[in-house]
């Protein structure tokens, strides 16, 4: 199987879904981990080009750690829109490239703009991927794929009807997202937020609502042509 994981930041994926992605390329599955910005607006002593760059490099080590393939849009902070006809076009071509039977996203109710935008920019790019007469590089994608939600940061108001047990991978996961070394700091002297430590207290609490150590939780689109009649998660 093929899976497309895409979030808006360099480090949310390895938050909101790294363990599952884990599991996903350790089980031989196919990943790509896209973010659609740059994170490029996330310093307080780095230039916006200087960020970027950082960024992007502790992304592809993250990446590699999960044992994915990494993919960036590079759309600057703060200007993701679902409604931009270029940004439609670049993600269009990230779904053909990728061919996903599973599309990983954003909740449409997470808590700013450049999550819900991504994951609006990206369900609906899935669609029209698929579409022989939209021109872009790759040829279109044959299948409409299944999507399904990540957990909101924080896990604020979602409520999973899935679980992934990923226990077995929570070391990964949690180095994975150590190598974000510049956001640890953003978040750290910005937000007053050990990120490590909360991804794992949020983690553990997944886990313990399906009587596991560690879990992620997801929630399936329900929109025509997105239901399977099997499990896609691991």
């Amino acid at each position: 199987m093929r899976v497309l994981a895409v979030a808006a930041h360099p480090d949310d994926l390895e938050q909101l879904c790294g363990g599952t992605l884990a599991r996903f390329a350790a089980e031989g599955h196919e990943v790509t981990m896209c973010h659609v910005s740059r994170g490029d607006r996330g310093s307080y002593v780095n230039t916006m080009e200087e960020i970027a760059a950082i960024r992007f490099a502790e992304a592809g080590r993250a990446a590699a750690i999960i044992g994915a393939t990494h993919v960036t849009m590079g759309v600057s902070d703060g200007e993701v829109n679902a409604a931009d006809p270029a940004q439609r076009a670049q993600a269009v071509e990230i779904v053909r490239r990728a061919r996903p039977d599973l599309l990983l996203t954003h909740h449409p109710h997470d808590y700013m703009p450049d999550h819900v935008e991504t994951g609006r920019l990206f369900e609906e790019a899935s669609f029209i991927a698929t579409l022989p007469l939209y021109e872009t590089a790759a040829p279109h994608h044959p299948v409409v794929p299944a999507v399904y939600y990540m957990d909101t940061l924080a896990s604020v108001n979602f409520v999973p009807t899935e679980y992934v047990d990923v226990s077995s991978v929570i070391q990964l996961k949690l180095d994975a997202l150590a190598e974000h070394r510049s956001q640890v700091e953003w978040l750290r002297d910005h937000d007053g937020v050990d990120v490590i430590e909360q991804t794992r207290t949020l983690t553990a609490a997944r886990g313990y609502q399906c009587g596991v150590a560690y879990a992620e939780g997801f929630l399936p689109s329900l929109r025509w042509l997105r239901p399977r009649t099997v499990r896609m998660l691991p």
